[in-house]
């Protein structure tokens, strides 16, 4: 099922989690720049879920 734009919000939970995943690693190795980095697509992401969601 497609949601906003035509983006499965299956797929993009998926992509999600797998952000997530990579802001915990780099809190891990206390890498800012990764962090910063992936918390901004993270949240990104939530917001284009939440709109998917909206649908």
């Amino acid at each position: 099922m497609s949601g906003v734009n035509g983006v499965d919000p299956n797929e993009l939970d998926e992509t999600i989690a797998k952000a997530f995943k990579e802001v915990r690693t780099a809190i891990d190795t206390h890498s800012e720049k990764s962090v910063q980095m992936y918390s901004n697509a993270l949240r990104a992401l939530v917001e284009l879920r939440r709109e998917a969601g909206a649908q």
